[in-house]
């Protein structure tokens, strides 16, 4: 028989039913959890969030009318990027320059005395300015790093100290570095606070902080914190992101447990990275001034000398004035003259920068034209754009090789820059070549017309007009200096913080106790209650009628209640009782579903043994029997035969003595001691049951019964493993089929299901045996008439 096809409900009732039949499940659970949710409270280590805001400003590099083509082709602005300014300030090189000026090299932690420790350390607290003791560190030897040092307070002047590890590497504080790995440390010593103690692991001395103060901790210990381990702890709590999409304003964020030293770090952080960019900025303006003090002390001698050659050339030929064309045409001269010395300055400047850009070891240390004061906008664009892609590489390079495509990029950028320099510089000393060539010219043409002049009138004005030159050149040089001093006095950073740091929240991110035991009770019910769901889901029994009803068309008769191994007899020891009311329910409705046909043979069976197929047959004859039926109970079960149990059988004379060795009818018939009531137990086990109940006096001793009782009842083999239930079929009025309460599986209904479908089956009814009312919903309002029984 197919099973029915119902939609998936969801019965609430009854999932609250098995929830409050298994109330200690959620008992247990509920505690475990709390439990659970209470040593974590007290051993986890309760970590505090922090924040500050930083601005970047501002920052443009090219011309106006490069920056308006920018934004006229809608091109992103080639100022300061957020993203790499964010790679910048978390990068381990500043973590690491910020922690250089801290002084986070000693961690202190004590284990509180705490029953959570009685066993192991569950319970951990860092200390920072409150702890015990302070350890004062000698940089100058190697130190055991980054593993817990046992302190033990003796008394006021001594202490213990405990070293026990395996594989501790030993430190370098100046030079930050790992000198040595040691096998393995393991000693304990008395020392006394205030002493430096040195050994070849250690040189530190331990003061103690106020020898007032009470020693309440199970045990102190301390770790000697290498840079590498301080900087991978920031570098994996800081968290820097804009406030917004496309803002300048970055969030910085870190957690810790020590409040003091998360905001210290914070802002030393900060103003670390304010200071680097003004540092940077004041590092250009000194290239500047040492460029221009350069030029100024090559004059300063070329100045002397020609004030020096035209005072001596006045006084050995006596010359005062000069005529006013002679001075007119000098004028020209010293005008020529300065615009091909300033001409012979830029080609100097250009040879120098393209030395230093072509040599790959100082191109970034090149001075930009502006800087030397020669006016040349597409250089200085390029020149921008070079220190722009060299920021944007070191930025990068920070958290990524060198193989990385993005770095590669940027690389092949800078080189096409570069090479775009190189190409714009050699076009420009070409084009400087020219122009001094055309004034070279243009002197030797005015040097002829001047030659007519009188020699020492000449000489003179030659003098003259170098002296003037020199001078205007110094001067100019002079003022460039004290513009660029001024600058670099004056000079600020357009970052800045805008607000310090300071403590988000109220109190712990991490350890919120009201929320952990609300969510550890949740989990303490919601794990049961989903364990329940999974153990009934892979529950292959009939838990209840309605469980019958998805898997069988069979009707359903009635339910057997639960009892003990003691109660085999139970309709007739205890007539008051669930079980007896059970079978006497199964009766009334048997009789009345068959009221209509002259019923006698009831045939009895199951699935598999164990179901209580025995059980409900003994018990609904002594039934029938009790309610005044004559009645005749048959063991047909020849293989394993258990009327032993209930009636003394034990050397009868019973149905395989009947149908083998053609015994009387009366010798193979017992009494009982229920009114009403006879047997015919198995008898001696043939070697042949099939062959037996296959012969005809089986059906003769049918025919006899329906003639001397009101009702036949046959005990049968189980359907599910023997063939002996289809041989005795044919013989039945009707059939009871038991399955046992979360005993019988599902898929042992599959093959009378099948019969059932067929038709082969008549007049079959459903009985589930062993039914606890208790733990049962669609029962259980049968407990609250329990009184009935009694």
């Amino acid at each position: 028989m197919k099973r029915k096809n119902k939609e998936h409900e969801i019965d609430l009732r009854s999932w609250l039913f098995k929830f409050r039949t298994r109330w200690y499940l959620f008992l247990a659970f509920v505690l475990v959890a709390l439990a659970g949710a209470y040593v974590y409270v007290k051993s986890s280590t309760r970590i505090y969030a922090f924040k500050s805001t930083l601005l970047l400003g501002d920052q443009h590099t090219g011309s106006k009318k490069a920056q308006e083509l920018l934004n006229l082709l809608d091109v992103q602005n080639k100022g300061i990027k957020v993203e790499d300014e964010v790679g910048i300030l978390t990068s381990a090189d500043m973590i690491r320059s910020t922690l250089k000026q801290l002084d986070f090299s000693v961690s202190y932690y004590k284990v509180p005395d705490h029953w959570l420790n009685t066993g192991i350390d569950l319970i951990k607290e860092e200390q920072y300015e409150n702890a015990p003791f302070v350890v004062r560190l000698d940089t100058s030897s190697l130190q055991l790093v980054d593993i817990p040092l046992e302190v033990r307070v003796l008394n006021d002047k001594e202490y213990e100290l405990t070293v026990k590890a395996e594989t501790p590497p030993l430190y370098d504080f100046r030079k930050h570095t790992v000198e040595q790995i040691i096998t393995e440390v393991d000693y304990t010593k008395v020392l006394e606070f205030g002493k430096p103690y040195k050994d070849k692991y250690l040189s530190i001395t331990i003061e103690r902080a106020n020898p007032e103060d009470k020693i309440d901790a199970k045990k102190h210990y301390f770790v000697l914190n290498s840079m590498e381990s301080q900087v991978a702890q920031y570098a994996s709590t800081l968290h820097v992101k804009p406030i917004e999409r496309e803002a300048r304003v970055l969030e910085l964020s870190t957690k810790g447990a020590i409040p003091q030293k998360e905001l210290l770090f914070l802002n030393t952080l900060m103003e670390t990275y304010v200071k680097r960019d003004l540092d940077e900025k004041n590092m250009n303006g000194q290239k500047t001034l040492e460029f221009i003090d350069s030029q100024i002390a090559t004059l300063t001698d070329s100045l002397r000398q020609s004030k020096q050659a035209l005072s001596t050339f006045r006084s050995t030929n006596r010359i005062a004035n000069i005529d006013m064309q002679s001075n007119i045409s000098y004028e020209k001269m010293a005008q020529l003259e300065m615009e091909r010395s300033k001409l012979t300055t830029e080609k100097q400047y250009y040879v120098t920068v393209l030395d230093q850009i072509e040599d790959d070891e100082s191109f970034t240390q090149a001075v930009s034209p502006a800087v030397a004061g020669i006016q040349n906008p597409n250089l200085a664009n390029l020149f921008n754009e070079l220190s722009r892609l060299n920021q944007q590489k070191a930025s990068y390079s920070v958290s990524a090789t060198a193989e990385n495509p993005r770095i590669r990029v940027i690389e092949s950028e800078i080189k096409s820059t570069r090479n775009a320099i190189i190409a714009n510089i050699r076009n420009l000393v070409r084009s400087t070549d020219i122009s001094i060539a055309n004034v070279d010219k243009r002197i030797n043409q005015l040097e002829s017309s001047i030659a007519k002049v009188p020699e020492n009138e000449r000489r003179l004005m030659e003098l003259q007009s170098q002296a003037d030159f020199v001078n205007k050149k110094y001067d100019f040089l002079l003022e460039k200096r004290a513009e660029a001093a001024i600058a670099l006095a004056t000079n600020t950073t357009d970052k800045k913080v805008v607000d310090k740091a300071a403590m988000w929240g109220a109190g712990p991110v991490n350890v919120k106790p009201k929320m952990i035991f609300m969510l550890a009770f949740i989990l303490g019910l919601i794990i049961p209650a989903a364990l329940i769901v999974l153990l009934d889901n892979v529950d292959n029994t009939i838990q209840g009628k309605n469980d019958l009803n998805n898997v069988t068309n069979i009707p359903f008769l009635g339910v057997i209640a639960h009892g003990t191994k003691a109660d085999k007899l139970a309709v007739k020891n205890n007539p008051r009782s669930a079980i007896a009311e059970s079978f006497r329910s199964i009766r009334i409705n048997l009789q009345y579903l068959m009221s209509e046909t002259d019923f006698k043979i009831v045939g009895v069976t199951s699935s598999v043994s164990g179901e209580g197929k025995t059980f409900t047959s003994v018990n609904l004859s002594s039934e029938m029997a009790m309610a005044g039926k004559r009645t005749i109970l048959i063991e047909s079960d020849m293989r394993k035969p258990t009327f032993g149990k209930y009636f003394n059988t034990h050397n009868a004379a019973g149905l395989s003595s009947y149908l083998s060795q053609g015994l009387p009818l009366e010798e193979v018939i017992q009494k009982t001691d229920i009114e009403n009531l006879d047997i015919i137990s198995c008898g001696p086990i043939p070697d042949n049951a099939i062959k037996l109940l296959e012969h005809k006096r089986m059906a003769e001793l049918i025919a006899k019964l329906k003639e001397q009782y009101e009702y036949v009842v046959i005990d049968t083999p189980p359907i599910g493993f023997v063939a002996e239930y289809f041989i005795l079929m044919k013989h039945m009025d009707v059939n009871l089929y038991v399955v046992k309460h979360k005993y019988t599986s599902k898929d042992m209904l599959t093959q009378v299901n099948e019969l059932y479908a067929a038709r082969k089956l008549k007049n079959i009814y459903m009985v589930i045996n062993d039914l606890d009312y208790n733990n049962t919903y669609e029962y259980g309002y049968k407990k609250k008439g329990s009184y009935y029984y009694v």
